[in-house]
């Protein structure tokens, strides 16, 4: 990464910008912007000034026609959900390697063809779904596979987050997270749940729907509220219940064994093992944007070395396509086989 490019300057690509910078002084930061309405924010979202002046930040603005000219070779696909695929696929067109926020996207439009070109130009292509990268999702993951508390039983994961508190510096009503058409909706917004449950469990096999709605009282086209359940190898059990309407957060995944219960708070930041012995791990991640930079540093890495990085393209191409086949569980009011 010598010359990076950021097609949207929101909270998370301002996020990115500034661990990227952390990491590497050396890098050369362009942008490629429109609106220009988010403010300036700090790590913990809140507001440092009204505007976000990028020539004061050390990026140049530039149109697309400068991208070979600045001999760009990476981007930051940090722009609403349903501009990503678009975005992505006219940015490899141009042979630069790809670092696209999660999800994927909101539906599979430019998907397959977005694919063919990443294989053909050979490009590096990663999502960001850092929460891969926790070191106790990862104790967790080497927990199940070593079989030490027997065999799984169920798991509840949830994850319950008010939206209008979600981003305080903007209106709610106006962000992608409560618009169809910005690829919106609590499944596209909480898809971390889906990918690390893919990971521990490997890939769904059936889908359950229970219940979907949208809150008349939050005002948005998108549904603010999913409970399903989805069967694993083995015919495991994992219930969501993901939600933007509990006004204290909470984020959960809670494992029941043959000879133990655990329970990963990924707010505290712990992993609980109720056992013959009881266990308490804390997490090495001290503040949220911990992981984050650790998940830049780690992408940076295997981009130098031409190699995947955790979050490749299929596994992120998995998880849109679990998304959009529990969405038409919904709709079609029944069971769906994956």
């Amino acid at each position: 990464m010598k010359n990076v490019i950021f097609l949207g300057l929101g909270s998370i690509g301002q996020r990115h910008f500034r661990n990227l910078k952390k990491i590497d002084k050396n890098i050369n930061f362009f942008c490629i912007r429109k609106k220009k309405i988010v403010p300036e924010l700090d790590n913990k979202n809140q507001v440092i000034k009204k505007k976000y002046l990028t020539n004061t930040k050390g990026i140049k603005e530039i149109g697309w026609s400068d991208i070979k000219k600045y001999k760009i070779d990476t981007a930051f696909v940090t722009n609403p959900t349903s501009l990503h695929a678009e975005t992505s696929l006219k940015l490899a067109r141009l042979n630069l390697n790809l670092f696209i926020e999660k999800p994927l996207s909101n539906d599979l439009k430019n998907i397959k063809k977005l694919k063919n070109v990443l294989i053909k130009n050979k490009l590096n292509c990663e999502i960001g779904f850092q929460t891969r990268y926790d070191d106790l999702l990862i104790k967790l993951k080497k927990i199940i596979t070593s079989k030490k508390y027997g065999n799984i039983i169920k798991c509840n994961i949830d994850h319950c987050h008010f939206l209008p508190n979600h981003h305080k510096y903007e209106n709610y009503k106006i962000s992608y997270a409560s618009k169809k058409d910005l690829g919106g909706g609590v499944l596209l917004c909480f898809s971390h749940e889906i990918d690390y449950a893919e990971y521990l469990f490997g890939k769904p096999k059936k889908i359950i729907p229970i219940k979907m709605s949208s809150e008349k009282f939050l005002n948005i086209n998108v549904e603010s509220s999913a409970q399903f359940s989805m069967l694993y190898k083995n015919n495991l059990p994992v219930t969501f219940n993901l939600d933007f309407i509990k006004n204290n957060p909470y984020r959960s995944c809670s494992i029941q064994f043959d000879y133990a219960y655990i329970k990963w708070d990924l707010l505290k930041n712990t992993l609980i093992i109720e056992s013959k012995v009881n266990k308490k791990y804390k997490s090495k991640i001290k503040d949220r944007n911990d992981i984050f930079l650790k998940s830049l540093k780690y992408v940076k890495y295997r981009f130098s070395k031409n190699k995947d990085a955790k979050n490749t393209f299929e596994k992120s191409f998995s998880n849109l396509k679990t998304i959009l086949s529990i969405k038409k569980s919904f709709l079609k009011k029944k069971i769906i086989n994956l």
